[in-house]
């Protein structure tokens, strides 16, 4: 009974942060003062377990193709004994402020983390507590377990390789 209202929950919170994404202009665009979109950029930096930096990705698509969920399938728990292999941590770029102008860079900030684990289908993403600003939620609730795809595993392993 127990898992299934975590589960519940989880949703719930999922839901609400989407909503304060829209709501507060965190989306990956928002509009400067002249009222043109103005692309947010990404950036995701891949570390062995061991922390060591491997690589680092900012070409947007390689990213929305790495990030692209639509195949991921949400399980409630993970099977035992995975051993975990990489990290991604995910940032985006801070939102435009009123004054500020299109073409300024920007800060980025951590918006999620996504653990791989060796020989294994399953994943971790853990949205980053500061995405979900002037809220306390456990972390549990911020944690999602996903199957994915051979196929899309291969595509990460082949991205994080290259």
């Amino acid at each position: 009974f127990e898992k299934g209202r975590l589960s519940n929950m989880k949703r719930i919170i999922t839901i609400l942060i989407a909503c304060m994404f829209i709501l507060t202009g965190c989306a990956f665009q928002t509009t400067n003062s002249t009222g043109d979109e103005v692309e947010k950029k990404s950036r995701i930096e891949i570390f062995s377990i061991q922390d060591e930096l491997l690589s680092t990705i900012d070409n947007e698509d390689t990213i929305n193709n790495l990030l692209n969920n639509n195949d991921w399938s949400e399980v409630n728990e993970l099977p035992e004994g995975l051993t975990p292999e990489y990290k991604l941590l995910v940032y985006q770029e801070k939102t435009l402020l009123a004054g500020q102008y299109p073409n300024e860079e920007r800060d980025y900030e951590l918006i999620e983390t996504i653990i791989i684990f060796e020989d294994s289908p399953y994943v971790i993403e853990v949205i980053s507590s500061e995405v979900v600003k002037n809220m306390i939620l456990p972390s549990d609730v911020l944690t999602f377990y996903y199957e994915l795809p051979d196929s899309t595993i291969e595509n990460i392993l082949n991205i994080i390789n290259s």
